[in-house]
């Protein structure tokens, strides 16, 4: 009979909920955030084939490198997961030109900031995560040599030049630019990157710098880690615009010269470069990563609890024991690509004034570990939260409320892929959490079930310390504190019922909205950059559905308890927490 009756409840309530989260199914609005393009201006270190229009080049050369090989532009759209071709003869958006000043006219070469009025001119704009990725310099570093070395006005001049023309791309409404200090190897570069770090301070732009000239260092200071056996050699026996394989001085020289010709580098070095570089744009979401994991630490935590909280420990009046072990799992596909781990425990105090009133305390422990294949990163985290909670019913209307606080102690490393060399940077932060929320429920009986709509809200934050990370590399970043907040409201149904042998199970069924619309942005810079980077960090669907269920029961002064929640229809990611545990009535 008591099993009779229990089927009877499952399937009522699973019809319930069926029909709460579908509303979820009609209203839910899934959010895009992927940047559209990489768009790049610059000379021969990022031309993807200019000269194969004006020359004829045979199929695979063009670039200025050991060909086929990409220059670092392209390996770094590529590492990111978007094309990138030349804009001339095939209408893509590498707009870089081989020879190109950032003014001034030389030759054949479209100078850079031409190129930037030819985008514009074209009807060109920038869309909302567009990459602007921008360099020059060096071609005004030869101009400099061949007046004999004796006005420095040229470098100092193009510098400033440079720093204006990203001052009009952040104008024009570009929001994510990557520029580049010139591989450095006489006095005359150091002028051109001091002065052009100099006035990107001046102009305190926001853009990722990459400090080039400290990543040749590193290079050639253990070259043989990234299996480059030559640095002053160059590995094609002419020009490396048309230096293909036939023309390398050793079958394998792309992959272990340093330089293809005297000025540019081999395929190995422009792939390090590229994949360094990436390595920066994506750390701007390790912040992000570890608010994340802070949020979910409060909502595994609310899970555990949430029976209790709403019906006690079926006790009428007086005090009662419990304690839970579970498990969190949450993976998102956007912003980190993360997959997040966690063992959590709770220990609380629940106190019933009376059958309908009642409030409660709870400890809570987690210890997460997560991966983040964006950054090629682990996590690990553990946490300590306490949170307390009250309840009151009158009649068939109740209220329920609780507040979380916690701290955290998180530990992360990324694995930055730079050739076949792996570097590993390390560390550590410290996380501080609160959560409040609040709901009411209206329920009638039902059959055999008490049932009606539910309201809420919650409000949600994560303060994330400030981190640098070690090892001092160009790839080496400093991230500033950072903070996550969330309000979301949610609405549906809830269903209660008593069970045989007094047991009682709950289940309700949400549609979540988020109401926060302030973007939560975060702070790096760069080892070597004279200016910070602040980006957005968009967290995936605003609205969703969220589903808990649990089952208590009691086998004399012992109560035995399980359930689940999770988080569904969400495009971008789940999250699923399950428990068990056991109470003890006073």
């Amino acid at each position: 009979m008591a099993l009779s009756r229990l089927k009877l409840i499952l399937s009522a309530a699973s019809a319930t909920l069926a029909l709460s989260v579908s509303s979820v199914l009609h209203a839910q609005e899934v959010q895009q955030s992927a940047a559209p393009r990489v768009i790049v201006f610059g000379d021969s270190l990022s031309d993807g084939g200019f000269f194969n229009t004006v020359l004829p080049l045979p199929p695979g050369e063009g670039s200025f490198t050991t060909n086929p090989d990409p220059v670092a532009p392209e390996v770094f759209s590529d590492l990111l997961g978007y094309d990138l071709n030349p804009v001339y003869g095939e209408g893509g958006t590498n707009y870089a030109v081989g020879g190109a000043r950032i003014t001034q006219a030389n030759g054949l070469a479209i100078p850079i900031a031409q190129q930037f009025d030819n985008f514009l001119a074209a009807g060109g704009s920038f869309a909302p995560g567009d990459i602007v990725y921008v360099q020059g310099g060096g071609n005004d570093y030869f101009a400099f040599l061949a007046g004999g070395a004796a006005d420095p006005t040229i470098l100092t001049t193009a510098a400033t030049e440079l720093a204006a023309l990203v001052q009009r791309m952040e104008e024009a409404g570009a929001d994510r630019i990557v520029t580049l200090a010139i591989q450095s190897d006489s006095a005359g570069l150091d002028l051109f990157n001091t002065i052009y770090k100099q006035a990107l301070a001046a102009n305190n732009a926001n853009v990722l710098f990459f400090d080039t000239a400290q990543l040749f260092n590193e290079i050639v200071s253990n070259a043989g880690a990234f299996g480059i056996t030559n640095v002053t050699g160059t590995a094609c026996t002419g020009s490396s615009l048309t230096c293909g394989p036939e023309d390398y001085v050793t079958p394998d020289a792309d992959r272990t010269f340093l330089l293809a010709d005297a000025v540019h580098p081999a395929g190995i070095t422009q792939e390090i470069q590229g994949q360094a570089i990436a390595s920066l744009f994506t750390g701007f979401t390790l912040p992000g990563s570890i608010a994340r994991s802070g949020q979910r630490v409060i909502r595994d935590q609310r899970a555990m609890f949430e029976t209790v909280q709403r019906n006690g420990l079926g006790n009428g009046g007086g005090a009662g024991i419990f304690g839970n072990i579970g498990y969190g799992y949450s993976s998102e596909d956007g912003g980190s690509n993360s997959d997040q781990r966690a063992v959590i425990g709770t220990l609380g105090l629940d106190y019933s004034l009376s059958e309908a009133v009642g409030v409660g305390i709870v400890g809570g422990y987690s210890d997460g570990d997560g991966s983040y294949s964006l950054n090629n990163g682990q996590l690990d985290q553990e946490s300590w939260t306490v949170s307390a909670y009250g309840r009151a019913g009158f009649g068939p209307l109740g209220i329920i409320a609780d507040a979380t606080y916690g701290q955290g102690d998180v530990a992360m490393s990324r694995s930055i892929l730079l050739g076949p060399a792996i570097r590993v940077q390390d560390a550590d932060t410290d996380t501080e959490l609160f959560g409040a929320r609040a709901s009411v429920h209206y329920t009638v009986p039902v059959g055999l079930l008490s049932v009606g709509p539910e309201i809420g809200v919650a409000y949600e934050r994560v303060e994330v310390d400030g981190f640098t990370e070690s090892g001092g590399f160009s790839t080496s970043l400093a991230l500033a504190d950072a903070e996550l907040e969330s309000l979301t409201g949610r609405a549906g149904l809830i269903a209660t019922a008593p069970l045989a042998g007094g047991f009682g199970f709950m289940a309700r069924g949400s549609y979540v909205h988020e109401f926060e619309d302030a973007v939560n942005r975060f702070t790096i810079t760069p080892s070597g950059a004279p200016v910070s980077y602040t980006s957005s960090y968009l967290f995936g669907d605003d609205d969703y559905g969220e589903i808990s269920m649990g089952v208590d029961g009691a086998l004399g002064a012992v109560i035995v308890r399980a359930g689940a929640s999770a988080e569904i229809f969400r495009s971008d990611g789940q999250a699923v927490t399950a428990y068990a545990g056991l109470g003890l009535r006073f």
